[in-house]
């Protein structure tokens, strides 16, 4: 029994020592937690900064490439307006259509230049530079097919215009010639005199006439000529004028005065005829205007009813 409790004493002295040694020690369990903790926070750590890191390089390449796409529609949206400058300037017509369609897309580029793009900003403004490519080729379309029209409109004209031309010329020519042949016409129309004479003549009491070139003895003056035949001049009543001009330079007889166009005529006598393109003797008289006709020489002219003259003469009285 004795060596029972001995070992029994010894042992739960053993058992004694054993529990304080262990509770004296650090208790490794917290230790090990905590090491999981940070490496756990450093893990977090690390993949935030490295994802913060990789959306601000991202970023940075979304806003490279939204400006590479902003500076490709500017360049095609400047091309669009090369084309309508080219076209405003071609087209000596201004098309108002598309000075505003150039108007517009000049807007465009401005406004660009100062945006900051986004990706709606860029989709709409990359449909804009669709629409506005589709409403330059339907304009170009429209004015190149104007254009077209107004090179044959001017083909046509420059052709009427030259057929015009020559018919100008032809009429002119005709014209020329026309007046040409009624100035002959006309020339050939003039009636013409021949066999004009003249002589002073003293009246008896019987009526019959006897010539003299006595100043105080003659009565009249009998002017005669012969109007020759024509087969183209007008027929029917004819009128010429006979002027007697005495020698202090006085128109004799009635003198009066007729007028045809430019010229005028003072006549002595208007004598009248029957004209049937055959020749006709024509024969008409001046009465003296004072008690006697003056000494001296006379001059006889006769003018048609154009007031031509046609026939001049000279007599003296004695």
């Amino acid at each position: 029994m004795i060596n029972s409790e001995k070992f029994d004493d010894s042992s739960q002295k053993e058992e004694f020592t054993f529990d304080e040694g262990y509770a004296n020690e650090p208790r490794k369990g917290g230790g090990i937690i905590s090491k999981i903790l940070i490496g756990v926070l450093a893990i977090t750590t690390g993949f935030v900064g490295y994802h913060a890191y990789s959306l601000r390089e991202q970023k940075d390449k979304n806003e490279i490439e939204l400006n590479e796409q902003k500076e490709q529609i500017i360049k095609e949206l400047s091309a669009l307006k090369t084309s309508y400058d080219k076209a405003v300037e071609e087209n000596k017509t201004t098309n108002q259509d598309l000075i505003d369609a150039r108007n517009k897309v000049s807007m465009y580029i401005d406004s660009l230049k100062t945006m900051k793009m986004s990706m709606a900003s860029l989709t709409k403004y990359r449909n804009q530079v669709f629409t506005l490519t589709k409403e330059r080729e339907r304009l170009l379309a429209i004015n190149d097919s104007l254009r077209r029209s107004n090179a044959l409109i001017r083909q046509e004209r420059d052709s009427v215009a030259g057929a015009l031309q020559t018919t100008v010329s032809y009429a002119d020519s005709l014209v020329q010639q026309n007046t040409k042949l009624r100035k002959v016409v006309e020339s050939g129309e003039e009636l013409q005199i021949n066999k004009l004479t003249t002589e002073a003549v003293k009246e008896r009491s019987s009526g019959r006439l006897v010539e003299t070139s006595r100043s105080k003895a003659a009565d009249k003056i009998r002017v005669c000529f012969t109007v020759a035949a024509n087969r183209i001049a007008k027929s029917g009543t004819r009128h010429f004028y006979i002027q007697l001009v005495d020698p202090n330079g006085i128109t004799l007889g009635e003198n009066g005065t007729t007028s045809v166009g430019d010229n005028t005529v003072n006549y002595s006598v208007a004598t009248r005829f029957i004209y049937e393109n055959k020749n006709i003797d024509v024969c008409d008289f001046v009465s003296k205007s004072g008690a006697k006709f003056e000494k001296g020489t006379y001059r006889v002219v006769v003018f048609d009813d154009k007031l031509k003259s046609i026939g001049e003469t000279e007599f003296s009285l004695k």
